[in-house]
């Protein structure tokens, strides 16, 4: 039995002495790992070498040898021929010879009293002496009012459209050869003469609602004497 006890003591002090050999162990492993820094490990930098400035090396100058040009022969030129000088002319002749282009110059020629004054392509369908009464009674007129001619025409039955340049033609125009009577065709037009085929010509006229056409042509018509 003591044997036994002994062995056990000795198996227990084994075991418990390895125990204590390991926690020992850690112990210092872990102290030496907190002593022993770590290594720094520092970046080698690299050294900027200076660029190296290129020599040219300059060739030596050839001396450059300038040829002298050749000379060349001067050939005398043919002299012009000088025109002679204008002969000057004093300021007396240049005023004698002005005076003399005036009285060159052929003056316009006055028309002859005798001549006959004609009528215009326009007012071809009168006769010289309607055409200057026509002109006259334009003259007496133009003065007056539109209302003043709008008048004299409602009182010899004619048509007072237009401006005044239009009325005036109209009241010239019946002044000279009477006022024109209604359309023989249609009974209610007035007809336009045209002063230089000496003809008339009826559009038509208004009804109560509608427009009429008539679209005649007339040779001729018996006027009424003008009433002032």
């Amino acid at each position: 039995m003591a044997r036994q006890s002994a062995k056990t003591k000795k198996a227990v002090s084994k075991t418990v002495s390895k125990a204590v050999k390991k926690q020992v162990v850690k112990k210092a492993t872990k102290v030496i790992q907190k002593k022993v820094p770590k290594k720094i490990v520092k970046k080698e930098t690299k050294k900027v070498v200076p660029a190296k400035k290129k020599v040219v090396s300059r060739k030596p100058q050839k001396n450059i040898v300038v040829k002298a040009a050749p000379v060349k022969k001067v050939v005398p030129k043919k002299a012009k021929a000088v025109a002679p000088a204008k002969k000057q002319v004093s300021k007396k002749q240049n005023v004698k010879e002005q005076k003399d282009d005036k009285k060159k110059v052929l003056k316009p020629v006055a028309p002859k009293a005798d001549a006959q004054p004609k009528v215009p392509v326009k007012f071809a369908a009168y006769t010289l002496d309607q055409y200057q009464a026509y002109q006259k009674a334009i003259k007496d007129w133009s003065s007056k009012t539109n209302q003043e001619i709008k008048d004299n025409l409602r009182k010899n039955l004619q048509s007072m459209s237009g401006n005044k340049d239009e009325l005036l033609n109209k009241i010239a125009d019946g002044i000279v050869l009477g006022s024109i009577p209604r359309c023989p065709h249609c009974y209610g037009g007035r007809p336009k003469y045209n002063q230089s085929t000496g003809t008339y010509f009826c559009v038509g006229y208004r009804d109560d609602t509608d427009f009429k056409f008539c679209n005649k042509t007339i040779a001729s018509l018996d006027r009424t004497p003008w009433e002032l």
